[in-house]
């Protein structure tokens, strides 16, 4: 295996600056829409997303479980103020709530990854484990923050 990589801490900020810029260009260019609500299923598709992004950009890299939150607590918490979309109180509950879903998603998507990572089916499981994962969380569709 090698080192202790820190593609996914970049990746999560590119995947969630991304749609932050995109949350700000439709503010910017069509003010009536009704931008989306990070609720749970938001988050864990983003931290999804950067996910199956950072199993294919770095294959085989080992984690740093202490940056995970630490990095992710920065990204969820820092960002959306940057970007004007949400206000202090709102981005201290969005940290909390953004940290928790993508340190339980990594670890929930890493441990499904070294299980099914054998045999001719495995380009396709990080991309069907992240489906599997995100459907499983439309349960808690709803509970925003």
């Amino acid at each position: 295996m090698k080192n202790k990589t820190y593609t996914l801490n970049t990746v999560l900020i590119a995947v969630f600056g991304a749609v932050l810029l995109a949350m700000v260009a439709l503010r910017a260019f069509a003010p009536n829409i009704i931008l989306p609500v990070f609720d749970i299923p938001t988050l864990t598709a983003i931290s999804l997303t950067a996910l199956v992004l950072d199993h294919y950009l770095a294959p085989g890299a080992k984690r740093c479980w202490i940056c995970i939150p630490v990095f992710a607590a920065l990204t969820f918490g820092v960002l959306p103020m940057v970007a004007m979309l949400v206000r202090v109180e709102d981005a201290l509950s969005l940290m909390i709530s953004g940290t928790a879903v993508f340190s339980l998603c990594t670890f929930v998507f890493t441990d499904l990854q070294d299980r099914l990572s054998t045999g001719p089916a495995a380009r396709l499981a990080p991309v069907m484990s992240a489906l599997g994962i995100w459907l499983a969380v439309q349960a808690f569709a709803g509970i925003g923050f």
